[in-house]
């Protein structure tokens, strides 16, 4: 899937049927970022401690948690 970047950094998410019932993203989600090889592509992937505040998932430094998309921001 290629998707375009919006601003403040957004990425669209692939709709829900696109994703089995136990990978389906929920609005809280936490993510792991990890540059791929080629470093042209980002894997996305939930992280496997779901439990982390603001401020831990911001020490970590590749996490990210999944927010309601904004569209102004792909304007």
């Amino acid at each position: 899937m290629i998707a375009t970047v919006g601003k403040n950094g957004a990425i669209p998410l692939p709709p829900d049927e696109d994703f089995n019932e136990e990978n389906k993203l929920k609005i809280g989600d936490i993510l792991l970022s990890t540059l791929v090889k080629d470093k042209r592509s980002i894997k996305l992937e939930k992280f496997s401690d779901q439990s982390l505040n603001d401020k831990q998932i911001k020490v970590h430094g590749y996490l990210c948690r999944v927010e309601e998309l904004n569209p102004e921001d792909f304007e």
